[in-house]
C-alpha cells in the first residue's frame, strides 16, 4: 500500500529523517516507536503530505505522492496530528462531519449521507453520546475519540495518527489501543500510529518500527521486539518480561 524509498528530510540544517526505506501493506496496525526527536512525527507528516521529502520518494497504491491530486489523496487517507485544534466551540457531530469535506463539491454542504457517515464514525469510536456536546466541554480522551471519528468519517484506506495515546489515563489508553485494532479489523484499513508506550503499542499491533536519530533502527513483530535484551539495546532501559494472555509485557526494573 505505502512505500517509503530512500527518503530524507531536514528542518533547516537539522536532519530529521535520514535515507528511510520501508513498506507498509494493507489491513495492518503498525506502531512507530522511538524517543522524542527520532523522526516519528516527521515520517507521519511526509506520509500525510503535510510536508514534502527533500530526497527520496513515497508511493501510495503504486503512485508517488507528488502525482496524487490533493483532494483524491484526502479521500484515501486520514491524518490526526498530536495536537488537533480543539479551541473552537463546535459540537462533536459538526467536527466529525467536517471529515467528509474531501467528498463535497467546491460549494457543497454536508447532506444526509454525510451526517449518517459521521454518526457511524462516532458509533465506531463509542462516542455517540458526545455528538451534541461541545469540544470545550470534553476531557482530553473524549476529544481524541471525536477527532478520530472525524478521520474515520471519510472511510480512508490509510490512517495516520501521531501519538494518539498521549495524555490518556490508563483506562482510556487501554480502550483506545483496542479501538485501533478494531478499526483495522472492521474497516480493513491500515493504521500507522506513533507511540511512546511500548506495551500498549505491542498489545494489538502487527508490527513495530523503531526510529532512532531519523533512521529505522528496527522493524519487528511485537513478540520479537518485546524482549529485555532487545529493548535494552534499542531503548537503553532494563526490563523484565512477563506474559499477559500469551503476549510479552515489559516491566521496567527498579
Amino acid at each position: 500500500m505505502l512505500t517509503v524509498a530512500n527518503t530524507s528530510f531536514a528542518y533547516g540544517d537539522r536532519a530529521a529523517l535520514r535515507d528511510v526505506s520501508l513498506e507498509i501493506g494493507e489491513t495492518a496496525l503498525v506502531a512507530l516507536a522511538g524517543p522524542n526527536g527520532s523522526g516519528k512525527s516527521t515520517l507521519l507528516k511526509l506520509m500525510a503530505r503535510v510536508i514534502e521529502p527533500h530526497s527520496g520518494d513515497i508511493r501510495f497504491l503504486g503512485r508517488s505522492l507528488q502525482e496524487w491530486n490533493a483532494k483524491a489523496y484526502a479521500q484515501q487517507t486520514g491524518y490526526l496530528p498530536q495536537e488537533p485544534d480543539s479551541s473552537f466551540p463546535m459540537r462533536a457531530i459538526d467536527v466529525v462531519v467536517s471529515g467528509r469535506a474531501p467528498f463535497l463539491t467546491r460549494f457543497g454542504i454536508e447532506g444526509d449521507f454525510d451526517f449518517a457517515e459521521a454518526k457511524a464514525a462516532l458509533e465506531m469510536c463509542d462516542a455517540v453520546h458526545l455528538g451534541e456536546r461541545y469540544l470545550d466541554e470534553m476531557s482530553g480522551g473524549e476529544r481524541k475519540r471525536v477527532f478520530l471519528a472525524r478521520v474515520l468519517a471519510g472511510r480512508p484506506k490509510l490512517i495516520l495518527l501521531d501519538e494518539p495515546l498521549t495524555a490518556l489515563d490508563v483506562a482510556h489508553t487501554q480502550q483506545f489501543s483496542k479501538l485501533l485494532r478494531e478499526i483495522v479489523d472492521r474497516t480493513r484499513a491500515t493504521v500507522v500510529f506513533a507511540s511512546h508506550d511500548l506495551n500498549w503499542a505491542a498489545a494489538y499491533s502487527d508490527r513495530i518500527i523503531v526510529m532512532e536519530n531519523g533512521a529505522v533502527a528496527a522493524d519487528l513483530p511485537p513478540a520479537r521486539l518485546m524482549q529485555p535484551e532487545v529493548v535494552k539495546r534499542l531503548f537503553g532501559f532494563d526490563a523484565a518480561a512477563v506474559s499477559v494472555n500469551g503476549k510479552p509485557w515489559l516491566v521496567p526494573r527498579v
